[in-house]
């Protein structure tokens, strides 16, 4: 009996492990993380470009009686002289809108920039050095996150003082500890790493180590966590502001302009409608930039809600 032939061939690989399909599915995730990055860049952009054209638009105090109706009431949308109407007493809803969209964004930039930039330093220097200096900043950290958002910035908000530099403190404060935790984890893996043990073993001093071996491999995840923070402190400064406990009134900012137009919606609906528009642009912007720069790691796994 003859034997039968023996194929030497290997099974073609199907599936994801298919030859070029891994690496065209990275390909594409990358593109489309391009896309969303862009976009938010661009909606940004927008949005900064607008805040900085508001001195064009008019005064945001300024009551023009002549726009009322005969009845009392707040000109509408699309107004001769007033494109976005007037707002409850007469004021024009296009320079408040300005005026509040570049408070907001102030209030979001250099509340993240400081959360971000504490919540990293502490972050590293736990990770990294250990020890009791770990064991001491990391339950710190953990108190932080153990007291409820809104109450304890209420609470913050009646200490230090309420306006522009009296929420930035208190946003600061808030969110310092979310970065601090993830930058810590993350700082503790890249410490294991053999390359990190083995400039120590050779003799680089630690700081040196942390400086050229560290953190440069904490740029992504501190841009995804500034991004996503961004989207954070957008909604809880507005919400302080809504609640009156941080800039208060006159002084246009998207909250407080909510917390009036939710008081006249019945009767003029656009004096809710236009700030809130406008602080689901700012809170978009955030999110599209994290989102596009989580899909440019290839290292990414994660599913995302903008998946098809």
């Amino acid at each position: 009996m003859s034997a039968l032939p023996i194929s030497t061939q290997k099974p073609a690989p199907t599936g994801a492990h298919a030859p070029g399909r891994g690496g065209a599915a990275a390909r594409s995730a990358a593109a489309k993380g391009s896309r969303l990055w862009l976009a938010g860049l661009v909606l940004l952009g927008v949005l900064c470009l607008l805040a900085l054209l508001a001195p064009l638009a008019g005064s945001p105090y300024t009551i023009h009686t002549d726009s009322l109706t005969a009845d009392g009431l707040p000109s509408g949308v699309g107004a001769p002289g007033h494109p976005l109407g007037t707002d409850a007493i007469g004021r024009d809803m296009l320079a408040r809108s300005l005026h509040g969209l570049r408070a907001t964004l102030l209030i979001a930039l250099v509340a993240n920039l400081t959360s971000v930039g504490l919540g990293a330093a502490v972050g590293l220097v736990a990770g990294f050095y250990r020890g009791w200096i770990e064991q001491c900043l990391m339950r710190l950290v953990d108190v932080f996150l153990s007291i409820p958002t809104v109450l304890s910035g209420l609470a913050l908000a009646s200490i230090v003082g309420r306006g522009t530099t009296g929420i930035i403190i208190v946003v600061t404060a808030l969110y310092w500890a979310w970065t601090a935790r993830l930058v810590h984890g993350e700082t503790v893996r890249l410490r294991n790493r053999g390359y990190v043990e083995a400039a120590l073993a050779h003799g680089v001093s630690r700081h040196t180590a942390l400086r050229r071996h560290v953190l440069p491999h904490l740029s992504t995840v501190l841009l995804n966590v500034a991004a996503l923070n961004g989207a954070a402190v957008v909604v809880v400064g507005a919400g302080l502001s809504y609640l009156g406990a941080g800039i208060q009134p006159p002084t246009p900012e998207l909250g407080n302009m909510l917390a009036d137009g939710s008081d006249s919606m019945t009767y003029a609906p656009h004096t809710l409608f236009v700030p809130l528009v406008l602080v689901i642009a700012t809170v978009l912007t955030f999110v599209l930039i994290a989102e596009g720069l989580n899909r440019r790691n290839p290292l990414s796994e994660r599913r995302s809600w903008l998946d098809a």
